[in-house]
């Protein structure tokens, strides 16, 4: 750990395998609440860590009475207690949890299972009838059958509709074969740091998926280098999806270990409402969930009449080296009986968020201290701190990573490194340089040694003249304009060549500010604004071309941009 920091790291215990944390946490915690969640009614229930420890080690020691030990095991499912509980009983007894992207097309999905070769499957009920299918179709081309297990929750349902494809509940399974603790006992303790616990699909466009395998103390020393980094707090709401790292490591994980309470969410239309009641203090976050909390209150302040007098305060503010001085009080009065409450501190990672967007929302007493992270390094490399930041960075790099500057690229190597891709030696071989990962991001370290992302590699345009732009230059003073909602920067075709382009954005407008302007006013609008950054821009950096598009963006599960499809 050569890694040097503003002030001392936050102590933190650290494990080697999820069978020692599990056991660590719960003689810490016993019955403190580790686990809320609250059913479609509302109503609200409660897990301590003993109980939660007991329903992991059921499933564990379940597993291995069925014969199941080094065994693939996919788990399909939206965010819930069960899908928490069963990613800790298959890496406990020494299986791997293979976290599934249930928002990828049937085809995808059963190209995910099948090629990480499963051989069980647990799924919520909510996502059984597509998961019948897609095995089916697998038993049908390979002659493989995966059993399925349901992931029942306690809203019982009579009968789960499957296509025909045989399962079992989760009770049912745990019930039928006679299970040994003393077997589980056994297997926990035979792990090793480096053995596979998980395998996680990296996000971004479904053909470019790879299936990366991630180590026991890969994930766990992410987790806790992670607490290191940020100050914990009594109550955390999970909301990203825990089959992408970001989600499992950054909010559950991170929670379990430092006894926040973590609520967790997996249905977005009860996703305010479970906030409200829950009220929490902290929540991991991807840059479009800051935005939105950004755009709602400076509507709430602008439909008040109080944005100049709201201005005034937060400059004053920011003079003094206090920003939220003068305004989080009264915030706090404007957020009573909202999700915002209690809400001091939100971690925001996956995408670029806008350093203003951060400074304003500190100025409202909502400190965001951007990070930055990959799937393949489980996935947390760098994050800013409580009392040391700077919003146009991502931070410091995390105690057990090291971070060179390769050909401006940033490259990564320590213990959370990935084990590899699973099935693809040859990507693996092609994703290092020396023991080094190349993440094929564009990155700074500064001499106070903040690390700052400048865009990825392979988004680069390409001029004709050689030179090499990055599109994020762009994207990142164009999101400032009220008027953009979202903007992708890119090159156009001009010419027979394929370096023969002209430098293109596409904009999704605002369609609050846009109301009632016709499509001719608001290219006027963005006309202006891009002639406005052209005048700082040398000519063949300029801007050439704008689009306009009617919907949103195409997004990963990361809610950033897919670009391809652009």
């Amino acid at each position: 750990m050569t890694n040097s920091y503003s002030y001392p790291l936050n102590r933190v215990a650290y494990y080697q395998t999820f069978y020692e944390c599990l056991q660590d946490i719960t003689q810490k915690y016993g019955d403190k609440i580790a686990v809320t969640t609250y059913n479609r009614r509302g109503t609200k229930k409660e897990r301590n860590y003993e109980q939660f420890k007991a329903d992991a080690e059921g499933l564990g020691a379940a597993l291995l009475a069925h014969g199941y030990h080094g065994a693939h095991i996919a788990l399909v499912g939206e965010n819930s207690y069960y899908w928490l509980v069963a990613y800790f009983g298959i890496v406990i007894s020494g299986n791997v949890a293979v976290c599934v992207d249930v928002e990828q097309s049937d085809d995808v999905l059963s190209k995910m299972i099948s090629e990480v070769d499963c051989k069980l499957a647990v799924v919520s009920p909510a996502n059984a009838p597509v998961m019948g299918g897609i095995l089916q179709n697998i038993k049908d081309q390979s002659k493989e059958q995966i059993c399925l297990v349901i992931n029942q929750s306690d809203e019982r349902v009579k009968e789960i509709e499957t296509g025909g494809y045989p399962y079992q509940t989760l009770d049912q399974f745990c019930k039928d074969k006679t299970t040994s603790l003393a077997d589980l006992v056994e297997a926990g303790k035979n792990l090793q740091p480096r053995d596979p616990a998980a395998i996680v699909f990296t996000s971004g466009t479904t053909s470019l998926a790879k299936a990366v395998m991630l180590s026991h103390e890969a994930i766990l020393t992410n987790a806790s280098d992670a607490i290191a980094m940020v100050d914990p707090k009594p109550t955390c709401f999970a909301v990203l999806p825990f089959y992408h790292a970001y989600g499992f490591t950054d909010a559950a994980l991170t929670s379990l270990i430092s006894n926040m309470n973590v609520c967790i969410n997996g249905d977005l239309k009860t996703m305010i409402r479970d906030m409200t009641s829950f009220k929490p203090e902290f929540v991991v976050a991807v840059p479009m969930v800051a935005e939105s909390l950004h755009r709602m209150i400076w509507n709430n302040i602008e439909t008040s009449g109080q944005k100049e007098k709201v201005k005034r305060f937060m400059k004053l503010g920011q003079l003094l080296g206090r920003p939220s001085l003068f305004l989080k009080g009264p915030m706090r009065k404007n957020f009573r009986d909202t999700p915002l409450e209690r809400l001091s501190v939100m971690v925001c990672g996956g995408a670029y968020l806008a350093p203003r967007v951060a400074e304003d929302l500190e100025c409202f007493g909502i400190l965001v201290l951007q990070g930055y992270g990959i799937t393949e390094c489980a996935p947390l490399v760098s994050v800013n701190r409580n009392r040391s930041y700077d919003h146009a960075t991502v931070g410091y790099v995390v105690p057990h990573f090291e971070v060179r500057i390769k050909d401006e690229e940033i490259q990564v190597k320590g213990t959370s490194l990935m084990n590899g891709y699973y099935g693809h030696p040859e990507l693996t071989d092609e994703a290092m340089d020396d023991g080094w990962f190349r993440t094929g991001d564009i990155g700074c370290l500064d001499k106070r040694g903040y690390l700052t992302i400048l865009g990825r590699q392979k988004n680069l345009i390409v001029m004709n003249n050689g030179k090499k732009i990055s599109p994020e230059e762009y994207e990142s003073v164009l999101r400032e304009v009220p008027i953009v909602r979202e903007v992708i920067a890119y090159g156009a075709s001009s010419g027979s060549s394929v370096d023969d382009v002209k430098i293109a954005i596409m904009v999704y407008p605002d369609p609050d500010i846009t109301s009632g302007l016709s499509s001719y006013e608001i290219l006027g609008q963005l006309q202006q604004e891009v002639d406005a950054l052209n005048m700082k821009l040398p000519t063949y950096k300029q801007i050439q071309m704008i689009n306009i598009r009617d919907t949103e963006f195409s997004k990963t599960a990361k809610k950033s941009i897919k670009r391809k499809i652009v």
